[in-house]
């Protein structure tokens, strides 16, 4: 009992538990009195909980996780070893399978009840039962090692030992299965011992197979104990092994050994002992006789040698075989010394004579032994060298035929047979030799295998980053520190400097109403703001403040309490003042601004009635609105800071005393109006809060909305209907909070008008269910229909700047998924309010009823009310205010069970884009002829005129830009081609030349004016081709009609036809004109006067005045004109003019004035001085000498 106490008094666990309550319990009583400059971080109570919470909830997760971790890695060690497999599987007709099941069988059966065993440690029950004892992988393991038949099982199964599995499963090992078939393993309370077969040590029946079981089974050991794979590796040789072989093949032997311990280094990478066992010494002659006699505790002892601890390699051959030449001669000599002892006990002469060979035959095996292990473990360059920790001789079992190796050398020496064996011994249980070799020797030097040198390094290398990052987060914490006090310093500096300031800006907030808001800004500003450092907030300081040292929050706490009286000294008056000013003018049939501020303002001056969130929505909005245009957004959010803060942290009372005249005056002025009315008013502003999304022609009229509707008042396409006035609005939201108004007033407006309900409650009901009710659905039915009415309105088509355009519109619209039908059927929805009484119902009788309802509807409204007695006329329901307002919508879309007449509507768009495809193709291929007639938009526009709105409007703009852009599309084709076909030929050849420009030098030559204006020329064939049959000539004025409708000038195609009538009046291609002229006055001095025209001679000598006929151009072909007058005293002179128009420019030289007609016209001219006059007669009134046209003509440009 005491030694269970003092265990566990002793326990580590324990002392950990006692540990941690040591750690709670000061944490607890001493954390409140730790502080950093007077901030005591562990003085609150959960502060505390929950530090002492972590540490144990950390301590015992590690605990958890440790465990878990040895679980784990003993299962996954055990699942390896089990997962391990035979290379060639038995096959069914294996003789050996049933025994290789079986064999399996029990391994995989052992392996699982090794996975439940703990080993070694203290046997600790209780609590720290799981914690204390250890698993598979973390006792001490050894290996042995050695040939076939040395002996390694014989020693393990007279070894002493403990094996849990034989009290579980009848044996002491497991044998392995697969890859592990030649391995046994030992399982020990205190170890785990790797009995491996021989061969893997000879490698000699199938060298490549042994070889890699043998590499198998080291990465097993070092996956599973990568940090120290082994503790240990026992080398057994048999006495057997060495006496029977001759020197080469013990060399062989041991340089097999020495290549299986230097795979065993360096594959696992570390440094072990290595105990040689030296067995099956009682093949030894005299070896059970000599040591017959020793008891049970004797034959546990140890026989044998321990080398001094040194590092492997540090031996040369020489001296290790000193060594242990030493060693075995003091064993030697130990059994000699006993021989007289022993040969006076035994009384049997033979076998005191064997007994006597004893020491001999041991003289004789030493040297074996010491040349073998010199072998094995000599120091090499080229390889690592195992440290040989010790030799030792043992016997686990008695039972072969004993060897006398003197008389076989004596036999060998005179050509007998060397081999001599006495006589056999009987089979013995006794083991000598061994136990204390393992217990008292082995097992407690399982630490001084070394560990894997990497795993180490790392290990190393990672526990010195851990103490230098200890070190390195401990001088970051006093640099903090430092850093943290300084800074902390200089921002109380900083601070302190602003307090100069903020003083002077308290100083000029005086109570009263003078200054503007904006001008308060800057003091209340600096005071909200004055523990803010120079660049952060006092709510987010940079890292260098903190550390425990940050005196930010103590300095705001004093200036917020400053702030405070400030806000409430300087922003308050004037709160109080704006509402009293906004009382006083705010028009009075602004109901809800007058009684919202009257509220307003009372909640300021009754704390019962106080309520923050309703003073500072009002005071945003007034503010918003009252406000000077130059305040910044900045400002305004700052200002609705400080009102915030002002009205949110306790119920505020205005500074002043109330009004009480102007609060009376405005609940008189407020009760004038009916009590529906401020009702409607409150509940209006309450629910149209944009909570309800808005009813738009964006939304409602589809994803092509947007690229053909606009509004006319510039408002954007996705603003539109408020959601409080559509049909979800009015029946989910407007009804039910209609019907809890009166609550609602009644509660409010008792103390708001002062005024206490003096109906009694029946009366109070009936206004509430009754005409209240109604009123308030008729104020709201109203702007119903005035708000539909002006959205409808303003729903234009966009503009089409050009033909593609008014196309693309027209088949968008006539589209099966046309936008304004699904706006239309939108609509019809939103204003019809009556819900049917079953919209499933679509028989014959419940259409006919509806029919006649409607009928019945239209006749009242047009006989008026009086025709159907009052009390017999069923009451009529409000909601046909919108209802019957936008009837002609529903019967549009079809939505009272008619024919929808949207469908004829849609053709209407149809046929506009057919009619302005067709016009575009037309123009397309430029041929105007075929361009669409106007009846199509003529019948759309008297179609249209019947629809309602929008439709109506819609159709007539889009039939007018039809027509517009259909002209304006010809008169573009048409300019283009005159342009092309005769515009610059008769810029070139016409334009600024004679006689169009009478000034111009230049002249038109004949065959150019024949070409642009003879019969059959240019300005001929392009009207007859491309406009006559679009031209009206029957007016003064030629125009050209245009299937809009719009009519456009053809001055110069008339001008044309007028010179061509004139100066081609025979309907040839070269000009022919004539004339007649007489001379109706010559001066007296002018003896005769000679007329050369182009041929044509006339003479004059102050005779008959006879008219003479010429032609231009005359027969000779000169294009010119000479006037020769013959005076005695002057003789001849001459005047003479040339070129195509010289007969032009001779009537141009003179003076000309008009004749008795207008084919007539007076020339005089001046010949040298000398006066001749003459009448010149044109063939037709068309006077082609005078003619207008021709001056005035100018060359066609576009249409």
């Amino acid at each position: 009992m005491l030694r269970r106490l003092l265990s566990l008094i002793f326990n580590r666990h324990v002392f950990i538990a006692l540990g941690l309550l040591a750690l709670a319990l000061a944490i607890w009583f001493l954390g409140p009195l730790f502080a950093f400059a007077n901030y005591r971080p562990l003085e609150p109570v959960p502060v505390r909980v929950w530090i002492i919470v972590g540490i144990f909830a950390f301590v015992l997760l590690r605990l958890l996780l440790r465990l878990w971790k040895k679980q784990r890695m003993n299962a996954r060690l055990i699942d390896a070893v089990m997962g391990l497999r035979e290379a060639k599987p038995a096959t069914p007709d294996d003789p050996s399978r049933a025994a290789i099941d079986e064999l399996r069988g029990n391994f995989e059966r052992a392996l699982t009840q090794l996975k439940k065993t703990r080993f070694g440690g203290r046997k600790e029950t209780g609590l720290f039962a799981q914690f204390g004892q250890k698993y598979l992988y973390q006792i001490p393991w050894y290996v042995f090692i050695g040939a076939p038949g040395s002996g390694k099982t014989t020693a393990l199964l007279n070894s002493g030992l403990r094996f849990p599995l034989a009290e579980e499963m009848g044996k002491e090992s497991i044998r392995g299965v697969g890859g592990t078939r030649s391995c046994d393993w030992w399982f020990a309370d205190e170890t785990v011992l790797l009995d491996t077969a021989g061969r893997y040590t000879t490698q000699e029946s199938d060298a490549a197979a042994d070889k890699a079981e043998w590499e198998g089974f080291l990465k097993l050991l070092k996956r599973f104990r990568p940090r120290q794979p082994l503790n240990g590796a026992i080398l057994t040789i048999s006495v057997a092994d060495l006496l029977t072989s001759n020197e080469d093949e013990r060399v062989r032997h041991a340089a097999r050994i020495r290549a299986r311990l230097n795979e065993l280094t360096e594959n696992l990478n570390i440094a072990f002992p290595i105990y040689v066992l030296v067995s099956k010494v009682d093949l030894l002659g005299g070896f059970n006789e000599y040591f017959a006699n020793l008891s049970k505790e004797d034959r546990a002892q140890v026989w044998g040698f321990t080398l001094p601890l040194q590092p492997a390699g540090s031996t040369s051959r020489e001296q290790l075989g000193k060594q242990m030449e030493q060693e075995m001669d003091a064993l030697a000599r130990r059994l000699f010394d006993k021989l007289p002892e022993l040969m006076l006990a035994e009384n049997d002469t033979a076998r005191r004579a064997r007994a006597y060979t004893l020491p001999q035959h041991f003289a004789n095996l030493t040297p074996l032994v010491r040349q073998l292990l010199q072998n094995v473990f000599a120091d090499s360059k080229f390889a690592p060298t195992a440290m040989l920790r010790g030799v030792y001789f043992t016997s686990g079992t008695q039972e072969g035929t004993p060897f006398d190796r003197l008389l076989g050398s004596l036999n060998r020496s005179l050509g007998f047979d060397g081999r001599v064996s006495l006589q056999q011994t009987p089979k013995s249980g006794k083991s000598f030799f061994l136990q204390d070799l393992l217990h008292k020797v082995i097992f407690p030097e399982a630490h001084l295998a070394g560990r894997n040198r990497r795993a180490e390094r790392r290990e190393r290398w990672l526990s010195i980053a851990g103490h230098l990052g200890v070190i390195a987060l401990l001088a970051l914490a006093v640099l903090g520190w430092a850093v943290s006090y300084k800074r902390n310093t200089a921002y109380i500096d900083f601070v302190d400097s602003k307090t100069a300031l903020v003083d002077g800006h308290l100083k000029s907030m005086q109570k009263g109403e003078g200054g503007t808001l904006l001008e308060l800004l800057p003091g209340l500003n600096a005071l909200a703001r004055l523990a803010d450092g120079p660049n952060f907030t006092v709510n987010d300081p940079p890292l260098n403040l903190t550390y425990g040292l940050y005196q930010g929050r103590k300095l705001d706490a004093a200036a917020q309490d400053s702030y405070r009286k400030a806000i409430e000294r300087a922003l308050l008056p004037r709160i109080v003042r704006r509402l009293e000013e906004l009382l006083r003018t705010t028009p009075e049939d602004n109901l809800e601004l007058t009684y919202e501020t009257l509220k307003v303002y009372l909640m300021l001056s009754d704390p019962k009635h106080y309520d923050a969130a309703t003073v500072e929505a009002f005071l945003r909005l007034d503010w918003e609105r009252s406000l000077p245009s130059s305040a910044t957004q900045e400002q305004r959010e700052q200002l609705y800071v400080h009102l915030s803060r002002l009205l949110n942290a306790d119920p505020v009372t205005s500074p002043f005393p109330i009004d009480a005249e102007l609060v009376r005056q405005k609940r008189e002025q407020l009760a004038r109006y009916s009590l529906a009315q401020r009702a409607y008013s409150r509940l209006k502003n309450r629910l149209n809060n944009g909570s309800l999304g808005d009813f738009t022609v964006a939304e409602a009229g589809g994803p092509q909305a947007t690229l053909v509707f606009r509004r006319a008042s510039g408002e954007p396409l996705t603003k539109g209907i408020p959601g409080l006035f559509t049909y979800h609005g009015y029946h989910n939201v407007f009804l039910p909070e209609a019907e809890s108004v009166l609550g609602l007033l009644e509660n409010e407006e008792a103390w708001v008008l002062d005024r206490v309900a003096q109906r009694p409650q029946q009366q109070l009901e009936n206004l509430t269910e009754g005409a209240l009710q109604r009123d308030l659905k008729r104020l709201y039915l109203h702007e119903y229909v005035g708000l539909w009415e002006a959205y409808i309105g303003d729903v234009r088509l966009v503009d089409s700047h050009s033909m593609s355009q008014s196309i693309e519109t027209a088949r968008i619209l006539s589209a099966p998924d046309s936008p304004i039908a699904q706006f239309l059927r939108a609509v019809a929805r939103e204003t019809t309010l009556i819900k049917p009484d079953n919209a499933n119902d679509q028989s014959l009788l419940t259409q006919a009823k509806r029919q006649v309802n409607t009928a019945a509807d239209d006749l009242r409204r047009t006989l008026g009310p009086s025709v159907v007695p009052a009390a017999a006329r069923k009451e009529e329901r409000l909601e046909r205010i919108v209802d019957d307002r936008f009837e002609p919508i529903r019967r549009l879309v079809g939505a009272n069970g008619g024919t929808p007449q949207i469908d004829n509507v849609m053709k209407l768009f149809n046929e506009l884009y057919m009619n302005m495809s067709g016009t575009q193709a037309a123009l397309a291929t430029r041929t105007t002829l075929s361009v669409p007639s106007t009846e199509t938009l003529t019948r759309v526009r008297a179609e249209a005129a019947q629809l309602p709105m929008p439709l109506r409007g819609m159709l007539e703009n889009l039939a007018d830009s039809s027509s517009r852009q259909t002209d304006g599309s010809i008169r573009s084709t048409l300019g283009g081609e005159l342009d092309s076909s005769l515009g610059e030929f008769c810029r070139r050849a016409i334009q600024g030349r004679y006689p169009f420009e009478r000034s111009a030098t230049q002249e038109v030559t004949l065959a150019d004016f024949a070409r642009m204006f003879g019969q059959g020329g240019l300005m001929d064939q392009f009207f007859q081709s491309r406009l006559a049959p679009m031209a009206d000539v029957s007016g003064p004025t030629w125009v050209l009609r245009q299937p809009g409708g719009a009519q456009v000038p053809l001055a110069s195609f008339q001008k044309a036809a007028r010179i061509r009538d004139v100066f081609f009046p025979s309907g040839g291609k070269a000009m022919d004109l004539s004339f007649e002229f007489k001379v109706l006055e010559m001066d007296a001095t002018i003896e005769q006067m000679t007329l050369d025209v182009d041929g044509q001679v006339f003479r004059y000598a102050h005779g008959p005045q006879v008219p003479q006929r010429a032609t231009w151009p005359g027969p000779r072909a000169t294009n010119q004109v000479r006037i020769v007058t013959a005076s005695a005293k002057d003789g001849e002179k001459y005047m003479v003019k040339s070129g195509p128009w010289a007969l032009f420019r001779l009537f141009d030289e003179g003076e000309i004035r008009p004749g008795a007609g207008p084919e007539r016209f007076v020339a005089a001219l001046l010949i040298h001085g000398k006066r001749i006059v003459l009448e010149v007669t044109a063939s037709s009134v068309q006077n082609p000498f005078r003619l207008r046209e021709l001056v005035s003509f100018s060359c066609p440009g576009r249409i």
